[in-house]
């Protein structure tokens, strides 16, 4: 749950352009989420092309069948907070993607439905049947409807949703954009936010803090994985910074108001004497295709840089191997998988530059 990139702002700017609804509604079943989503309901009551080319009934299955995916959407929304910030963003979609799969898969299905064997179900009875009204400057329902309505089938890192055949749709930063539309009003009332789910936020009060912030606002990160993954990445990396402020502290090796290559074996040693089993969990892994820990965000796509190198991938990963220890030269670190890694010389700078403010004012 972030700031929304720029594809997605611009769509969620335009405004919702509706054209053709001019005939009375014959059908008979009412969005009933209390949302902007019940646009979509209407829309498939009034369109002047389904009217022409659906029958009542089937215009009812399908307002049904959607009626029940906005229920699951608004459900996945509130319970993942992503609407905490009044916008539905790139990573927030892919949260919402995630939690409706594996929440609500099989009924997902069935309200979606399908047009396979010259047969029609749930929402398909009226998709790519004539609907005429347009949102967003889209086909209401054949384009904008159907593509918000892939958010239930299986998720993946790349960047559009998957359809019912397995094939690729919409955006997930073109969805974000239009459910940041639909639920404006919605979004700004607060009416959708959960204030039980809060962001992470660096809580060593150093400079390490920095890292949290780039997890969140990195853009990278947001087009390609989910809020949920930043959450947890943040927070293992949090935990991470915590231990390294109390080695630094229980250890004295800031009293000169500087860190050398040095304190750096030192620190790794009374991380691995005293946090070893905690660390590996707090740093992760990316074994067997599952990624755990700060590994959320490592290798994921992050593009900030800082002191010249990738802020996540080189800078925070490399400082977080301090909890694996020395390779046999003492003069690198060694990663997750006991391979050598960053030099101590690097993080001893990284460390300089990113604790200095601290070092100088006493804090650590």
């Amino acid at each position: 749950m972030t700031t929304p990139n720029k594809v997605a702002l611009s769509i969620a700017l335009s405004g919702i352009l509706l054209l053709g609804i001019q005939t009375e509604a014959s059908a008979n079943y009412n969005g009933s989420t209390f949302t902007g989503l019940d646009l979509i309901v209407d829309i498939i009551n009034r369109d002047p092309g389904l009217q022409k080319r659906v029958t009542a009934e089937h215009r009812d299955e399908a307002a049904m069948a959607a009626d029940s995916m906005n229920h699951i959407i608004v459900e996945a929304i509130r319970t993942t907070g992503t609407a905490n910030d009044k916008v539905i963003s790139t990573a927030d979609t892919r949260e919402l993607n995630d939690y409706i799969f594996f929440n609500h898969y099989a009924e997902w299905m069935q309200y979606h439905g399908d047009d396979e064997g010259n047969e029609e179900t749930g929402f398909h009875l009226v998709q790519a049947d004539g609907a005429k009204t347009k949102l967003f400057g889209k086909n209401a329902i054949n384009k904008v409807a159907d593509g918000i309505y892939h958010l239930g089938f299986e998720t993946h890192r790349k960047n559009r949703l998957m359809n019912e055949d397995g094939n690729t749709n919409a955006s997930f930063a073109t969805v974000g954009g239009w459910l940041t539309g639909l639920l404006s009003a919605d979004l700004a009332a607060g009416t959708l936010t959960n204030p039980t789910i809060q962001e992470v936020v660096g809580s060593t009060g150093t400079g390490l803090d920095t890292f949290i912030g780039i997890i969140y606002s990195d853009p990278g990160l947001q087009k390609k994985i989910s809020t949920g993954d930043m959450r947890e990445g943040a927070a293992a990396a949090d935990a991470m910074n915590k231990i390294i402020v109390e080695a630094i502290k229980a250890t004295g090796i800031a009293a000169d108001k500087t860190i050398s290559p040095a304190d750096v074996q030192t620190l790794s040693n009374y991380i691995q004497a005293n946090h070893a089993a905690e660390w590996a969990v707090y740093h992760g892994d990316d074994e067997a295709g599952e990624e755990t820990g700060f590994h959320l965000v490592q290798s994921d796509g992050a593009k900030t840089k800082l002191f010249g190198k990738n802020a996540i991938n080189k800078v925070a990963d490399g400082i977080y191997h301090l909890g694996f220890g020395l390779n046999n030269t003492g003069k690198r670190l060694i990663n997750e998988d006991a391979n050598r890694n960053v030099t101590i010389k690097n993080v001893a700078n990284w460390l300089n530059n990113l604790l200095a403010i601290d070092m100088q004012n006493g804090k650590i």
